[in-house]
C-alpha cells in the first residue's frame, strides 16, 4: 500500500467519522435514539479505518486523529445531555406557557391556518404531527420545522412535545399565505409506546372553518404506526378525509 494511498484513506475515514457525528447532531433526536443507527455505522465504519492505517500509518498522527474524533464524541455526549436538560426544563414550562388565560394557544408570529395535535396525559407516546407536500418537496417536521419562500409564506412547527405530562399540550403547526400548495397531514407514533388514548387533530382554517378527527389509539400501536390523516388545498380551503395508514417513512426524508 502506497504511503498517498494510506493518507487518502485515513482523510476519508477522519471524513466519514466526523460527518456522520454531524449528522447525529443534527438529526434532531437524543443522540443513541435509533433515527441515528445510520450515522453510528458510519462513524464505526471511519473509526475501524483509523485503527487499521495505525498499523500502517504514521503511529503519532493516527494517534492524533482517533484522540481528536474520541474528544468531539465526548462533546456531542455532553451537549445531548445539556439539551436533555434543557428540553425538559422547557417541557416544564411550555405546560403553563403554551396556552393563555382564555386557553388559545400562543403563536407569536402572523399565520392563516393552525394544525394542533393532542394525545392525551401522562405517556412517554412521542407523537409527530408532519406537514407534507410531495409534489413542492415541502416537508415539516420535527428535523425540518420551517419552510418558508418569503415573508408572506411560511410554515412553522410551533410546537413539539416527546411525551405528554398532567397537561395535556399540543404538537402545533401554523400555515401562513401558501395558497398554491396542497398539504398532506400526517401524524406517526415516533417511539413505538403504546398509546392508551385516542389522538385528536384540529384544523382551524383561515376562512373559519373548523374539521376535528379523532384518530383511534389501536391504529398507532401496530407496524404501521402512521396515519396519513387528511390532505388540505390551501386555495380553497378544501379538507378530504383520508384515514389510512402511511407507510412511506418521511421522517428520514
Amino acid at each position: 500500500m502506497s504511503r498517498p494511498l494510506k493518507w487518502i484513506l485515513a482523510i476519508m475515514g477522519i471524513f466519514l467519522s466526523a460527518f456522520s457525528l454531524y449528522t447525529i447532531y443534527i438529526s434532531g433526536k437524543p443522540v443513541f435514539d435509533s433515527y441515528n443507527i445510520l450515522g453510528w455505522i458510519g462513524f464505526a465504519l471511519g473509526f475501524l479505518i483509523l485503527m487499521l492505517l495505525l498499523y500502517y500509518l504514521n503511529v503519532k498522527v493516527g494517534i492524533i486523529y482517533t484522540i481528536l474524533l474520541l474528544l468531539l464524541l465526548l462533546f456531542m455526549i455532553g451537549l445531548e445531555k445539556l439539551n436533555h436538560n434543557d428540553t425538559t426544563a422547557k417541557e416544564n414550562s411550555d405546560e403553563l406557557q403554551q396556552f393563555d388565560e382564555n386557553g388559545n394557544i400562543i403563536i407569536t408570529h402572523p399565520y392563516d391556518n393552525l394544525i394542533s395535535l393532542e394525545w392525551g396525559t401522562y405517556n412517554n407516546v412521542d407523537l409527530d404531527l408532519m406537514l407534507i407536500d410531495k409534489k413542492s418537496n415541502i416537508f415539516v417536521n420535527f428535523s425540518t420545522p420551517k419552510y418558508a419562500t418569503d415573508e408572506n409564506n411560511s410554515i412553522w412547527l410551533d410546537y413539539d412535545y416527546q411525551r405528554q405530562k398532567s397537561v395535556a399540550t399540543k404538537e402545533v403547526i401554523s400555515i401562513l399565505g401558501m395558497q398554491d400548495k396542497t398539504f398532506s397531514i400526517i401524524v406517526m407514533n415516533y417511539n413505538g409506546e403504546k398509546l392508551s388514548q385516542d389522538a385528536v387533530i384540529n384544523i382551524s382554517l383561515s376562512n373559519g372553518n373548523t374539521t376535528t378527527y379523532t384518530l383511534p389509539a389501536k391504529q398507532f400501536n401496530d407496524d404501521t404506526n402512521s396515519i396519513h390523516v387528511c390532505d388540505i388545498v390551501m386555495q380553497t380551503n378544501n379538507v378530504t378525509e383520508i384515514m389510512k395508514d402511511f407507510h412511506n417513512n418521511i421522517a428520514r426524508h
